[in-house]
């Protein structure tokens, strides 16, 4: 059994659009389903200072808001706790960032190359929430071997930047291009998948939506 912590956006990482407290609740528990331990902690540096040291993997589930010292508190902090951000990276830890968090972490420099990735500001937008069409573009990769195209109700990121190297397993077509939803990263050894889905609860109402994300952890863990 693993120890997942996810941490959740709040103050500077939250923003008016997502209920990050609510989305990361259902993915802890989808993930508790699947037989691991779950700490599910605010994106703020006493929880990444208590819970790093022994977290077999870490997921990120958070955005883009602004930083206030009353919220957040000092930014000496924040060096802390992106130091121990650094450390976990270090040890060649493995990473799931959820949805938003390719727009997060603005103070920590490597977070996008970390994750392969990035939500382009100005550029990446996505059409009105509805259901949608979610294809395989990658069936060779083990998270989506045997996968099929499923039809979730979420936003359907588009013109995100998908870092070379990094590996584009799902894509949804939209303005007669193609765009990469979900992709995977190998950087330095160190593990990372990037899933843009997930934007509230019921983007987690599907059989396959909690399928995918148990074979995106399962592949973050595997030795």
């Amino acid at each position: 059994m693993a120890k997942i912590t996810i941490l959740t956006g709040s103050g500077q990482y939250q923003d008016r659009w997502h209920d990050f407290t609510a989305t990361g609740f259902r993915v802890a528990q989808v993930l508790q389903e699947a037989g691991h331990e779950v700490v599910l902690r605010a994106l703020k540096p006493q929880g990444i200072l208590e819970e790093l040291e022994d977290t077999d993997l870490l997921v990120v589930n958070s955005g883009f808001g602004e930083y206030t010292e009353v919220s957040d508190g000092p930014r000496e902090e924040w060096d802390e706790a992106f130091a121990a951000l650094r450390a976990y990276r270090a040890r060649k830890a493995p990473i799931l960032a959820l949805h938003a968090a390719s727009n997060s972490l603005d103070g920590l420099d490597e977070w996008h190359q970390w994750i392969g990735g990035e939500w382009v500001r100005g550029t990446s937008m996505h059409p009105p929430i509805g259901v949608s069409h979610v294809q395989v573009s990658d069936a060779d990769h083990p998270i989506t071997a045997g996968f099929a195209d499923f039809h979730p109700y979420d936003e359907m990121y588009s013109y995100l930047e998908a870092y070379p190297g990094s590996r584009v397993l799902l894509t949804h077509d939209y303005a007669d291009l193609t765009h990469a939803l979900v992709w995977t990263t190998e950087q330095d050894g160190a593990r990372t998948v990037y899933d843009a889905l997930g934007h509230g609860v019921q983007a987690f109402d599907t059989p396959e939506r909690h399928e995918l994300l148990r074979r995106e952890v399962d592949w973050l863990l595997a030795e």
